[in-house]
């Protein structure tokens, strides 16, 4: 985990660290890019020339597995500084139970559960008891919807 963190930091100052690329010129912008350029080509049929444009390149939206990984080191991180400002470690620890239950075992009793996103999003927010023992788990209330949801998405991502 703190490999994880450590890489997520350096990754983060290396994209700080990096030149910002100047305007385009006045030329730059003016002249077309060879990548764009359209063909011309006879219509068999009808013999007359049709105006072909460029094949799109592939969308970059995908999600590659890199993303991946730093949406989930992102995620982790943001949960980790979230329970340290909402106090959630006085009670819980990732891999032990504290006076609560240790998140991994949260993670494990909810794994299969369709509603458990919803479930635990509504726990932190209102507090509960008698899951986990007759210590009661107060209401989480400052925190945004939002904040709960990265909370339960790392829960729930544990192993």
């Amino acid at each position: 985990m703190k490999q994880k963190i450590l890489l997520l930091s350096m990754l983060l100052t290396l994209a700080a660290c990096q030149p910002e690329a100047s305007p385009p010129s006045l030329t730059e912008v003016a002249s077309p890019s060879p990548i764009a350029t359209e063909k011309v080509v006879p219509d068999t049929a009808s013999k007359k020339p049709v105006v072909v444009a460029p094949a799109e390149t592939p969308s970059s939206t995908a999600p590659t597995s890199l993303t991946v990984a730093a949406d989930a080191d992102a995620i982790e991180v943001t949960a980790l500084a979230l329970a340290k400002k909402s106090n959630c470690f006085l009670c819980h620890a990732i891999f032990s139970k504290v006076v609560g239950p240790a998140w991994k075992d949260v993670a494990a009793k909810y794994r299969d559960d369709v509603n458990a996103h919803a479930h635990l999003t509504n726990k932190i927010a209102k507090g509960g008891s008698g899951v986990w023992g007759s210590m009661a788990m107060p209401p989480q209330s400052d925190l945004s919807e939002a904040e709960r949801n990265t909370l339960v998405d790392y829960i729930l991502s544990l192993k």
